[in-house]
């Protein structure tokens, strides 16, 4: 069973154009220079052959990549305000202090600007929560409480 892939438009348009560049661009890019490398004869002391083609086996890896994670996308749009789910921002109350994170897509996940995904931790803790409920959440190292306060 294929995975489905939780994305905003945002990160969706992000890949679709980053795949475009690959194939348009870059990949046409690497192929001139990896020709170019093998006119030279000596493929065995050839650094820009070699390099080529480390450059070209990376660039078909992400192609695949991408094309394999837009096979089955959800885009998250127009999330609900009453539970806790993809696309929503959720403001919680941990020890007297407020904190607001953003539910993304996996991909997406970035900690530093509070883009959490539903199986993180925290996310798989509040995840379909309602406004108001306490959760307690259980970590390895402690135990701690937390209460959601809203959701956008």
């Amino acid at each position: 069973m294929t995975e489905l892939h939780h994305l905003t438009r945002e990160w969706y348009d992000k890949l679709v154009k980053d795949l475009q560049n690959l194939k348009e661009v870059e990949l046409p890019e690497i192929l001139t220079r990896l020709k170019s490398a093998i006119e030279q004869w000596d493929l065995s002391e050839n650094a820009e052959y070699e390099q080529s083609m480390e450059d070209k086996n990376m660039a078909e890896k992400k192609i695949s990549e991408i094309e394999e994670l837009l096979k089955n996308v959800q885009i998250i749009e127009n999330a609900t305000m009453d539970t806790v789910w993809y696309g929503n921002k959720v403001i919680i109350e941990r020890d007297g202090k407020k904190e607001t994170y953003e539910i993304v897509g996996t991909g997406e996940v970035d900690i530093f600007s509070n883009k959490i995904s539903l199986h993180s931790p925290l996310g798989n803790a509040i995840k379909e929560k309602k406004k108001w409920a306490t959760i307690t959440i259980d970590s390895p190292k402690w135990e701690y409480q937390i209460k959601i306060i809203d959701i956008k």
